[in-house]
Formats: structure tokens, C-alpha cells, sequence
């Protein structure tokens, strides 16, 4: 009972603190947008997209976000799925219940009528348990389902914590310098087979993989 409580106090109260703490955390940085045309030149046309991102960048993605139809976001069923679900619902942001893990059909689902009700949508590839920095192919298979190009992206900062967590968790310091870099739009089509499926997914993972390194560098030299 005790444990119950507890449990039901800090899903009341860590969402708003956490929310708190990235707007704080952002109102203080300054953030370069690199990469962006691309997604840019989607939004702007008003043409929904998939965004993909590594767990370990999840903390500033709402600020990551510049489409204007609203965007859903695939979060797992375990109790830290709750917490993210609370958080961003406190930035718009709506979500689904699922992972690779646990739910994934119903996750997908989710996602599919987000998609068909004119949302874009968004997974981390890598979740909910990894391993990090290693895709799925549940984002290509949404893609391939619902017409719609995948964008990766990725944030670092010049100052930060990495937490020994299994997604190395990045949190940026209030004051730094942050950087969201974009990768190109990457398509998959309606009629593609296992091959072109993997080869997609690879391609999205060394995508991923190269912004982020790109990104964690981005502030060496200046």
C-alpha cells in the first residue's frame, strides 16, 4: 500500500517538476537548428512526417518539433513510459502505449489512426530497453504503412550530463549552447520486402548514429 502511494504521488507530482526543468533548461540555452530545410520545406507544405530520435535525446525533443498539425509520440507501458506520457502531454504533446518489447501492435495501432487523423507522429527506434543507438524495424514498417517519410534527429549540448543509464542518457546544463542537427528525409515504399526493409533500417541507423556523433562534436572547434 505504502509502495502504491508512492507510486501515485510521483506520477502526480514528477511530470510537472520535469516539465518545469526542460523549460528552464531551454529558456536559458541557445539553440542552433541544423539541417532543418528538409523538414522544413515538409512542414511548411502542411505534409505530415515520422520523427525518430534516440532514447537518450528524448529530454529536449519538444522543442525539436516544428510541424503544425500536432504531433503523437510512441511511449512504452512501464511506469517511465507514464512519467514521459505526463510530461510531454504538458507541451501538446499526445501519446500511445507501446514499445517493442511489450504492446507493440497496439502501440502501432495507435500510431497508424494518429497518422490517419492528419497528426505527425514519432518513435524511438531504440526503446524502451534497446540496445541504444540500435533501430528496430518497427519505424520503417510504420513507414512503410503509412506513406510517410521518416526524419531523424538529434540534440546535444556544449555543456551536459551522460548518465549510466543503458540509453546513456543526455541531460543538457542550463546556460550551454544546444544544437538540434536533422538528417534527410528517408522513404520507404508501400511495396517493400524484408531487403529493402533492413536496408532502410540500417540506413536510419547510421543516419541517426552519424548526427549524434555530428552533434556531440558540433561545439569542439567553436
Amino acid at each position: 500500500m505504502k509502495n502504491g502511494l508512492l507510486n501515485r504521488l510521483s506520477l502526480a507530482v514528477l511530470p510537472g517538476l520535469a516539465s518545469v526543468l526542460i523549460r528552464l533548461i531551454a529558456v536559458t540555452m541557445r539553440i542552433r537548428y541544423v539541417n532543418a530545410e528538409g523538414y522544413g520545406k515538409l512542414a511548411d507544405s502542411g505534409k505530415n512526417a515520422i520523427g525518430a530520435f534516440w532514447h537518450g535525446r528524448l529530454l529536449m525533443m519538444p522543442y525539436a518539433y516544428r510541424g503544425k498539425k500536432g504531433v503523437t509520440i510512441l511511449v512504452s507501458t512501464h511506469r517511465d513510459g507514464e512519467l514521459i506520457a505526463r510530461t510531454i502531454k504538458r507541451f501538446g504533446i499526445h501519446s500511445v502505449r507501446g514499445s517493442t518489447t511489450r504492446g507493440w501492435m497496439e502501440g502501432f495501432k495507435g500510431l497508424m489512426r494518429a497518422a490517419r487523423a492528419g497528426r505527425d507522429i514519432a518513435i524511438t527506434p531504440d526503446g524502451p530497453k534497446g540496445p541504444a543507438r540500435r533501430a528496430q524495424l518497427g519505424v520503417i514498417q510504420l513507414a512503410r504503412a503509412t506513406g510517410l517519410p521518416i526524419i531523424p534527429v538529434t540534440f546535444s549540448a556544449s555543456k551536459k550530463k551522460t548518465f549510466s543509464s543503458w540509453d546513456s542518457f543526455m541531460m543538457p546544463y542550463p546556460f550551454s549552447r544546444g544544437v538540434f542537427i536533422y538528417g534527410d528525409p528517408l522513404h520507404v515504399d508501400r511495396g517493400a520486402g524484408a531487403v529493402e526493409l533492413e536496408e532502410a533500417r540500417s540506413k536510419l541507423e547510421r543516419s541517426l548514429n552519424d548526427i549524434t556523433e555530428r552533434a556531440d562534436n558540433f561545439f569542439d572547434s567553436r
